[in-house]
């Protein structure tokens, strides 16, 4: 689905780069409804689930997804870019913004901020897309814990299976991963997802603004799998869509995760099981808090990667100003923090 690239650091002066091959989802015109999504590791048309850190291996690469069914008359969904007509000149209108956030201080809470999430789209579409079988994380380097049906971890809709894909514009490389949305379509029918992919604008001409590329089982519960392509203001043959952000239902704290569980000098970071999406994550070092990069797969990098000596005081904040702080070990797997982002209305 798209070039994903992703820095596999080593503590030699080495670096090697993991190009993921590009393959489009629904190759022949006549396929219906899935398009191609990327996931790090996971997911169609899949790309790298993250570079594993300085002398560690990469994470599982992902690959095509499974195509949908017939077409119906007019709206082509699996159609590759290079078979894909163009679309509809509609352009998808945003809502508008949300209310400024107040910062919070402290380390999550009960008290409400106001949310500052992005605009959602009144005039949006949908497909549906399928993770790729050989694929061990999404893009957003979250896990797949399931197949036939796909579940992602810590995705809370569908017991897990209700996830999404976001367009290049708005996944915003990797910044909205962990956000939450529902989907509307005219007739009255929601559903709500969760954002763990990217669908790539530079390998599919549906992925513009406003789209998103649902999980199979998501799309069913608005669309049937036969329509494809769900959205008559943006693209698509039937239906007008709209979508929002909204908090996600997360009842459980925030969590962190190391890339690698045995390199003291190079380590990145991923925020897990988040209520909103995350803005910024810093690392005290020789006491003072160093900011981290957002990298596409979704881990933080500080500087080169050397965060001192472990423990880790890392400190995370979500787009409404709130903060959770955790104490990280050099281990594998979850590590959770004292408490979870505060809510926002």
């Amino acid at each position: 689905m798209k070039r994903n690239y992703v820095p596999t650091g080593i503590l030699l002066p080495l670096l090697a780069l993991v190009a993921l091959g590009v393959a489009g989802c629904g190759d022949d015109p006549v396929d219906s409804g899935a398009t191609e999504s990327a996931s790090a590791g996971g997911g169609s048309q899949g790309g790298v689930g993250g570079g594993a850190g300085d002398g560690g291996a990469a994470a599982g690469t992902g690959g095509t997804t499974a195509t949908g069914g017939p077409a119906t008359g007019g709206g082509d969904p699996g159609a590759t870019a290079a078979t894909t007509t163009a679309a509809t000149t509609t352009a998808a209108t945003t809502t508008a913004t949300t209310t400024a956030a107040t910062t919070t201080a402290g380390t999550g809470g009960s008290t409400p901020v106001s949310c500052d999430y992005p605009a959602g789209y009144e005039n949006g579409s949908i497909t549906w897309y399928t993770l790729d079988q050989g694929s061990i994380e999404v893009n957003c380097s979250f896990e797949i814990k399931g197949r036939n049906p796909d579940v992602v971890a810590h995705v809370p809709f569908g017991g897990g299976q209700y996830f999404a894909a976001m367009n290049t514009a708005d996944y915003d490389d990797a910044a909205m991963c962990g956000a939450c949305v529902e989907v509307s379509r005219d007739d009255g029918r929601k559903v709500q997802a969760m954002v763990v992919d990217q669908c790539p604008i530079d390998t599919n001409p549906k992925c513009k603004a406003g789209h998103i590329d649902l999980s199979k089982n998501a799309f069913l519960q608005i669309g049937q799998e036969q329509e494809g392509y769900l959205g008559t203001t943006n693209g698509g043959a039937v239906g007008k869509i709209s979508w929002k952000y909204i908090p996600c239902p997360t009842t459980d704290t925030v969590s962190f995760r190391l890339k690698d569980a045995t390199n003291q000098y190079w380590n990145e970071i991923l925020v897990e099981g988040h209520t909103h999406p995350i803005a910024k994550v810093e690392v005290e070092i020789n006491g003072t808090w160093q900011t981290a990069t957002r990298q596409p797969y979704n881990y933080w990098l500080v500087g080169d990667g050397d965060m001192g000596s472990p423990p880790y005081h890392v400190r995370a904040t979500d787009i409404n100003g709130s903060t959770v702080e955790a104490m990280l070990e050099l281990k594998a797997g979850a590590q959770p923090a004292s408490a979870q982002l505060s809510a926002c209305e």
